[in-house]
């Protein structure tokens, strides 16, 4: 328990006894409020400041020396009143300021209690189908400002109740624990309700209004990955309450309380913590509304000087940015569109009083989906934002008939399907900082070839993580530096596979069976190769045509797989060094021969049997292996046109390409060293190395890639944003 323990003199015997609380405090009896009382000390306190207060006068006509400390916890629940306890029967147990601040709360939340059972046992809730049927405007618009109301009472008990056993309590009470269980089901039911009843309200007003149909909102995207699955009503309803979780840009948020009375003894406990809620609400959306905020944020979170004219230009793509965003969830969902009908802000939209807080809690956590099926939205703000920072162009981004305005500004109900400015790009990967392992969404962003080159680039220069496939160390060694010059050089790469072999294990091994000839034993010799998967741009290009000359050229280092989206059924073109042009992926033989050690091992012969060829690479195929059963081997490419391609890199790709896969000519190596061998051949067909690999040359080379790419991709950027500096590899040599 917090604070002191409470202590009193018993009379005659001059010793000191502590006082157990418990023993003067009992379950609420609803008939007498007075006679409950007492707290429990939780974790989760509010956002509202303590503020002591004093008591006028006691209830007491007798002073006791050592007078019961008040029972109940202040505002942060953790601090104790310090007041001494003159209210309560049959014992005193709060004090005068604190048990009017109980009283109001438990005949505020009562009443609220008897309308949320008056509709139980009364009129009861439509069903989905029922709503379904409804055919009248009014009459739907009605039965939702009933619903709202029910939701309203609940929400009010069940603050009011957790106010009660937060800060009242001393023990947690069984009832008060099932009826708040039980009030958080029946809000998820409301909401539920209340959204299908919204969501109707929205058809019969648009079938009523001919040239509404652009209202009419699109439906969420589906099965773009884990973040877009449906958010459940329950995750809505538990965010807001009894705390929303609101957009943060920064550590240096203040957190506001609530308008207090003048009056302690006066205060709505369950008004005020719904108000401050709503102050946090505002606050958490400051960004949308004022320019004094954004310009705190590149200031103090970036560094920025904000006098500067381009610095203010970028606060204020920023600001349109997350307007643009919010415009467009508002459009696509439902029951927020249908309550922003009416407003002309979003100040008007936040202060109204049909915006409640499962609406605030479902704006929140769509405005959080951003990486998720929010991308493309986001994507969309940004351009929007770009163009509208340059004067008078904001009806130039595409039809006039696909623009409508929300909340005082214009948004389009369509995906822009041009090529992604290189500054949207960075304004995008800025903004959102996206994590390793997420680039297959972007991929959704990417209307052709040259966005996902342009994406991958802005990552290769350092604004994506690297992808996990190409960041294993091996031997202190990775692929990260030659995937993102591959990136840089306009090939593709999405995945690296290698099974590196200890050098004992390259070559043949002996087993324990005796072979057929005298004296011989079997031994069996395994070869896997290392390959990487990727894509070329589908169209006749020039860099393509270098890039294939040169793997064609070193048999002794690739083997290559392509295969054309545009070309009939599962046509490939395949070169290498083998009998067939191209040496499989893996394959194995055995043969007899004497015994014999490690070092002195006998040159493996025989009829290699081929367990996965280069072609089943893209394809797949099922395998046998020796001393095992067959197992698949399933191919990239009929993994993606098998349905079961959740994160992988083409997925949500919208256009077509030339698949390539390149296995390395010797067995058994990491794939760092096949990804160092194609990207120096990717810099040879871009004319930035020429003779053979070696390292100095590859460093002279990359160094000057990256530079010309950086220039390209980055030519906008004003030099008030920082700038920008290329390092360089060649350095590392000196």
């Amino acid at each position: 328990m917090p604070g002191p323990a409470n202590k009193s003199k018993k009379k005659g015997t001059g010793k000191t006894k502590t006082l157990d609380v418990s023993e003067s405090s009992s379950q609420l009896n609803a008939a007498n409020p007075n006679q409950c009382s007492s707290f429990e000390a939780d974790d989760n306190g509010t956002m509202r400041r303590n503020r002591s207060h004093k008591v006028k006068g006691t209830g007491n006509s007798k002073k006791s020396p050592n007078p019961i400390q008040c029972l109940t916890l202040e505002e942060d629940e953790m601090t104790r009143c310090n007041q001494p306890a003159t209210e309560g029967y049959p014992r005193p147990e709060r004090c005068k300021v604190h048990q009017n601040q109980y009283r109001l709360m438990y005949k505020k939340y009562k009443d609220a209690s008897k309308v949320v059972d008056d509709v139980k046992s009364g009129r009861e809730l439509p069903t989905k189908q029922d709503i379904e049927r409804y055919t009248n405007l009014d009459t739907t618009l009605e039965k939702i400002r009933w619903l709202r109301k029910y939701l309203e009472s609940i929400r009010v008990e069940r603050t009011g109740r957790d106010i009660h056993q937060r800060r009242f309590f001393l023990k947690a009470d069984d009832g008060h624990k099932k009826r708040i269980k039980a009030l958080a089901k029946k809000m998820v039911t409301a909401v539920e309700i209340l959204s299908s009843l919204q969501e109707r309200a929205l058809d019969l007003y648009v079938a009523s209004n001919p040239g509404c149909d652009w209202m009419r909102p699109v439906q969420l995207p589906k099965n773009f990955g884990s973040t877009v699955d449906p958010i459940p009503t329950e995750t809505i309803v538990e965010a807001a309450q009894p705390k929303i979780h609101l957009p943060n840009y920064g550590s240096k948020t203040r957190m506001l309380s609530a308008p207090r009375s003048s009056e302690p003894a006066d205060e709505d406990l369950i008004d005020l913590e719904h108000q401050a809620q709503k102050n946090r609400l505002l606050h958490g959306f400051k960004m949308f509304m004022d320019p004094e905020c954004v310009a705190s944020f590149y200031h103090d979170e970036m560094g920025l000087d904000t006098s500067d004219p381009s610095i203010k230009t970028l606060t204020s793509i920023f600001q349109d940015v997350l307007q643009q965003y919010a415009r467009r969830i508002i459009f696509h969902e439902p029951d927020l569109f249908f309550k922003s009908l009416d407003k002309v802000s979003f100040k008007d939209l936040l202060l109204a009083d049909d915006f409640s807080n499962e609406d605030v809690a479902k704006f929140s956590l769509l405005f959080q989906a951003r990486l998720g099926f929010g991308l493309v939205w986001f994507k969309d703000a940004v351009i929007d934002a770009l163009v509208m920072s340059k004067k008078g162009t904001a009806a130039n981004i595409g039809k006039l008939s696909s623009r409508h305005q929300v909340l005082g500004g214009w948004i389009y109900n369509c995906a822009h399907t041009h090529t992604i400015p290189h500054e949207a790009w960075w304004h995008m990967l800025t903004l959102l900082e996206p994590p390793a392992d997420v680039e297959n969404r972007f991929v959704r962003l990417c209307n052709n070839f040259d966005d996902m080159i342009n994406f991958l680039s802005f990552g290769a220069i350092g604004m994506v993580p690297p992808p996990t496939f190409c960041s294993g160390q091996y031997y202190e060694t990775d692929a990260v530096a030659s995937r993102k010059h591959l990136s840089l050089s306009g090939v593709v790469v999405t995945d690296m596979v290698s099974s590196p072999r200890a050098q004992y294990m390259n070559g043949p091994i002996p087993t324990t069976r005796r072979g057929k000839m005298p004296g011989c034993i079997v031994w069996r010799q395994l070869e896997t190769r290392a390959h990487m998967f990727g894509a070329l741009r589908n169209e006749p290009d020039l860099f393509n045509d270098a890039f294939l000359r040169e793997l064609q050229a070193r048999p002794d280092l690739f083997q290559v797989v392509t295969r054309s989206e545009t070309d009939p059924g599962h046509d490939v073109q395949v070169f290498g060094a083998g009998p067939t042009n191209a040496l499989p992926a893996m394959r194995h033989r055995q043969f007899e021969a004497p015994p014999a050690p490690f070092a002195n091992r006998p040159t493996g012969s025989g009829e290699w049997m081929v367990s996965r060829s280069a072609v089943d690479v893209l394809y797949g195929t099922h395998a046998k292996m020796p001393g095992a059963p067959k197992q698949p081997f399933p191919g990239y490419l009929q993994i993606l046109n098998g349905g079961k391609s959740r994160g992988w890199f083409f997925r949500f790709k919208k256009f077509p390409v030339k698949y390539i896969a390149i296995l390395d000519t010797i067995p058994n190596r990491h794939s760092s060293v096949l990804a160092r061998n194609v990207a120096w051949a990717a810099l040879r067909a871009g004319g930035y190395g020429e003779g053979e690999y070696d390292a100095r040359m590859y460093a002279r080379a990359s160094d000057k890639l990256f530079q010309k790419r950086a220039e390209e991709i980055l030519a906008w950027m004003p030099e008030s944003c920082g700038g920008w500096k290329a390092t360089k590899m060649e350095d590392g040599f000196d």
